[in-house]
């Protein structure tokens, strides 16, 4: 039986970033959906912010919608992710949101109890 919904619990350590990859990837085959790539990318870059900016554990979040998918990622730090407009060629970093907003048909963040929850949706 599938689960409507993935909850993990994941830590700060680095390596988590591709098991939070593993497990959607595996969670959309599940579902059938046809955005387990982009999902994936999304989820890679949403992981890795809340590892360099926040700390304690971390929580992923995925469900389906009714014509989509939303991804939810909580953290510890209470303060907006930064989305950067301009980024010099020669930086290492600083364009995950770029692309989270460019590749999400929706995405977003509100501050919870325990810190914030970025999430982003893909419809289809």
């Amino acid at each position: 039986m599938m689960k409507l919904e993935l909850r993990e619990t994941l830590t700060t350590d680095p390596e988590q970033v591709a098991h939070a990859r593993q497990l959607v990837a595996g969670y959309l085959r599940d579902l059938g959906s046809t955005e387990e790539e982009v999902a994936v990318l999304l989820v890679s870059e949403l992981v890795t912010n809340a590892i360099l900016h926040a700390s304690g554990p971390l929580e992923l979040r995925a469900r389906p919608l009714d014509d989509g998918l939303r991804v939810e990622v909580l953290d510890s730090a209470s303060h907006a992710p930064m989305l950067r407009t301009e980024v010099d060629l020669t930086d290492i970093g600083g364009r995950g949101l770029q692309l989270v907003d460019v590749l999400a048909d929706r995405w977003g963040w509100s501050e919870s109890d325990e810190g914030k929850v970025v999430w982003f949706e893909l419809d289809g």
